[in-house]
This record gives C-alpha cells, sequence and structure tokens, in this order.
C-alpha cells in the first residue's frame, strides 16, 4: 500500500534562510518525488523564480497575500490539484508536498485549513528556519517569530558562519523544548536531515532539560492528570485547551492512556488543531502528560481556566528569564 504523502509546512521569519534552505534541498536527487507551493506575500514572485532556477519539481504559486489568513482555501485547492494531475499523469503519487510560507504566517491557521483534505491522510509536520544570528531579537519583538518556533518539530539553524549558535539554541530550547534542533553546517546535509529526519520527530519527551533562557511572553507547562481522571476527562481536556486557550495556544505535545492499557496514545497539536491520537508502541514506559506552549498565559491562569478537570498544571520554571544569557 502506498503511504500517504507528507505534508510539509516550512515556515521561519523573514531572512532566516527559508528560500535557502529549499534551494539547498532541490538540489538533492531525493527531491525528486517532491511538490513545491510557495506563498509570497507579495506582487513580486522573488522566491518562486529563484526556486524555479533549481528545477525539476512541480511548483505552485500562491502569491499577493499571506496563505494563514487570505489565502487558506487557494491552498487547500492548489495540494487538491497537485495531487490529482500527479495521478492522472502515470508517475509515482509524490513523497511529499512543501509550502514554503511567508515570514509572517503563523502556522496555526494554516494547519486548521487544512481540514477538508482529512480524507487523503496527510502526515503533516512543520520545519522552521532560524537565524542563528538574529534569533533572540526576532523573537522578543515579533509574536510571528516565537509562534513558528512554538509549532515546529524541527528547527533548522542557519547563518551559522555569522554567530555561534549556543545562544540561540537555548532560546528556541526555552520556547519549545519538543523541537529536534538541527545545527549541521553542511548545507546539502542539512536540507537532507530537515526534509527526510520526519520520524525522529515522533516520540514525545515530557523529561525535558530545564533550558537556561525562556520567551517574557512563552509558557511551557506540564499537565497531568489525577487518578481519579477517566478517559473522557482527557479526550475532553484537548477541546478545553483549544477553547480556553484560542490563539494563546501554541503547541501541544504528550501521551494519554485509556485506563488499563499499556499502550499510550500520542497527542499532538498546533495552534488549536489536534491531530487524531494514534498509539506508539515503542513509548510504552513513557510517563503520561502533555507540554503544553502557550503565550501570555501561567499556569495558575490555566488551571482556574480549565475548571474543575481532573488535571495538575505546572511551569517548567518558578521565574521569568530574559531573552539573553543572565
Amino acid at each position: 500500500m502506498t503511504p500517504s504523502p507528507e505534508f510539509i509546512l516550512l515556515t521561519g521569519f523573514l531572512g532566516s534562510g527559508k528560500t535557502s534552505l529549499l534551494r539547498d534541498w532541490l538540489g538533492l536527487p531525493e527531491a525528486a518525488d517532491t511538490a513545491l507551493i510557495v506563498n509570497e506575500a507579495g506582487e513580486i514572485n522573488v522566491d518562486g523564480a529563484i526556486l524555479a532556477e533549481a528545477g525539476g519539481v512541480p511548483m505552485a504559486m500562491l502569491a499577493n497575500g499571506c496563505v494563514c489568513c487570505s489565502l487558506t482555501s487557494d491552498l487547500v485547492f492548489t495540494i487538491r490539484a497537485l495531487l490529482e494531475e500527479r495521478g492522472r499523469s502515470g508517475l509515482p503519487p509524490f513523497r511529499r508536498v512543501v509550502l514554503e510560507s511567508s515570514g509572517l504566517s503563523r502556522p496555526g491557521p494554516i494547519l486548521r485549513s487544512l481540514a477538508p483534505l482529512a480524507p487523503l491522510g496527510l502526515r503533516v509536520r512543520v520545519v522552521a528556519t532560524c537565524d542563528a544570528s538574529q534569533a533572540a531579537e526576532r523573537a522578543a519583538h515579533f509574536d510571528e517569530a516565537a509562534a513558528q518556533l512554538a509549532a515546529a518539530g524541527t528547527v533548522v539553524f542557519t547563518k551559522l558562519d555569522l554567530r555561534d549558535v549556543v545562544e540561540a539554541e537555548a532560546l528556541v530550547a526555552s520556547i519549545n523544548p519538543l523541537a529536534t534542533r538541527l545545527v549541521e553546517p553542511d548545507r546539502a546535509e542539512r536540507a537532507r536531515r530537515a526534509f527526510l529526519a520526519g520520524a525522529d520527530e515522533a516520540a514525545a519527551r515530557l523529561d525535558l532539560p530545564e533550558p537556561p533562557l525562556a520567551h517574557p511572553r512563552v509558557g511551557v507547562l506540564r499537565l497531568s492528570f489525577a487518578e481519579t481522571a477517566s478517559w473522557e476527562d482527557r479526550l475532553d481536556l484537548m477541546e478545553d485547551l483549544a477553547a480556553f486557550c484560542g490563539d494563546r495556544l501554541l503547541r501541544v505535545k504528550g501521551f494519554i492512556r485509556r485506563p488499563g492499557e499499556e499502550v499510550p496514545l500520542l497527542v499532538q497539536a498546533v495552534g488549536t488543531l489536534f491531530s487524531p491520537p494514534v498509539p506508539l508502541g515503542g513509548a510504552a514506559q513513557a510517563p503520561e502528560g502533555l507540554v503544553v506552549i502557550a503565550r501570555d498565559l501561567s499556569a495558575a491562569e490555566l488551571r482556574a481556566g480549565l475548571g474543575s478537570a481532573p488535571v495538575h498544571v505546572a511551569s517548567f520554571r518558578d521565574t521569568p528569564l530574559a531573552c539573553s544569557p543572565a
């Protein structure tokens, strides 16, 4: 049976190296079964022209608008059209469809817009580029940059020749300790690992080390269930999180268990969009619980907002930290 294609959302703030990473990827033989969608916010399609020179893959444009707010229906239509045309061509199905979003796009609304494509069974993941030379400044002053990093399963550090990556790595770890952090100076290998390493993102990690930095508005919280929590309580929690947090919810990842069953279910969300829980037999020993990454939300506020839900809420940190080393 042919596996469903991946949908890879390539996000990252303005000038963080998304197009360069894609160009490096398109130059590799592994990219032959890739379809590409480029979202250019302006009327002049510069990125599309650059990537067209890399050549060899079907490419569609979403121009003159931001895909997260004004072009969501166009995105669904474009994905369908690419997959259907490939099927009519008699060629093997695409293994992945990559969307390069504009530098000001937030991942949450983009992924929510994919709901009409649920019957296709797309395997969705988010890759974010992070400019190592400007990470702290961007994340401190632009909500979009923090939202992009928080949503990512893999964060790819770029411009490694301009500044040591240690500070940028620590910042990303504070915003999204769940992400795989990819530091690779060889550009071809960096692209290969960014687009082919989806399996590395499968396991949720709840025993995360304390990062040395924190974004002043992005908090990382731990949720654990009381012994009295039922299966229905666990399912209700995901709906309650989305309803209470709204746009403040950036990322959720962790495990839940049906009472009496050993195999946990992996829970993931970007923004308020939760993927269906899936069994993960290799994580039988993992503790049950969720890691929640949210903006402008304290543990006490979330606990109060969840009402009588049988859930414990704790913060990774006792005190707020700054975006630069102390």
